[in-house]
């Protein structure tokens, strides 16, 4: 079954290697944001994530690695997060960024990363337009936490990520108001908020394929 999963995967990148738009998450109030906008008075960063698909050899199940954020940093504190960050003045572009801040975090090598696309970007409340880049790692990669950011590096399986039934419409109170957000929940993590939306938008898509064939 994953062997298909990730024949689909390089299918549809193959179909669409570079999406254009922007990911629309549950809650209507994050729909009107825009590239070129402020949010609270904060100008627009551009930033990359890596959805790092890794692979397993001898017919096993391929999972997607994720991370989880230590609890002293500034945003999304002790978060499911994947690996990525900032564009910096450095990167030739968002991919690289991607790569960059996923090797930082993860000790992942970006030449052990065979990029097979990117999603549409998804612009957060917190003033980040982010592109996920979407990338193939074989197993016999060694990874290792950076602890100043990572408290803990993590593996679920592509077939349940990239599942849309797996994910709800999930709500709280932010700013005042009622923001509603995807979630999902595998072996006690909460993984929700723009990791999700990625994903789920991710799953959608690749269901949508399957559907088609």
């Amino acid at each position: 079954m994953n062997d298909g999963l990730i024949a689909r995967l390089e299918r549809f990148f193959q179909l669409s290697p570079s999406s254009s738009g922007l990911i629309l998450p549950p809650d209507p109030a994050e729909h009107d944001y825009r590239p070129d906008q402020q949010i609270d008075g904060r100008d627009m960063r551009r930033a990359g994530v890596l959805i790092p698909v890794i692979q397993a050899g001898g017919g096993g199940e391929s999972h997607i690695m994720l991370t989880l954020r230590t609890k002293h940093l500034r945003s999304h504190a002790g978060q499911v997060s994947l690996p990525g960050g900032s564009a910096e003045p450095q990167d030739a572009d968002i991919i690289r960024a991607a790569l960059r801040e996923a090797e930082e975090e993860t000790c992942l090598p970006s030449h052990a990363v065979q990029v097979i696309g990117t999603l549409p970007a998804l612009i957060m409340p917190s003033a980040f337009h982010v592109t996920p880049v979407v990338g193939l790692v074989k197993a016999e990669v060694q990874l290792q936490a950076c602890p100043v950011e990572v408290a803990e590096i993590f593996y679920v399986p592509t077939a349940f990520l990239l599942n849309p039934k797996n994910y709800r419409v999930a709500s709280m109170e932010f700013q005042n108001r009622e923001r509603r957000f995807m979630e999902t929940h595998f072996d006690g993590y909460r993984i929700w908020g723009a990791t999700a939306a990625i994903l789920h938008h991710l799953a959608k898509q690749i269901h949508a394929l399957e559907d088609h064939d």
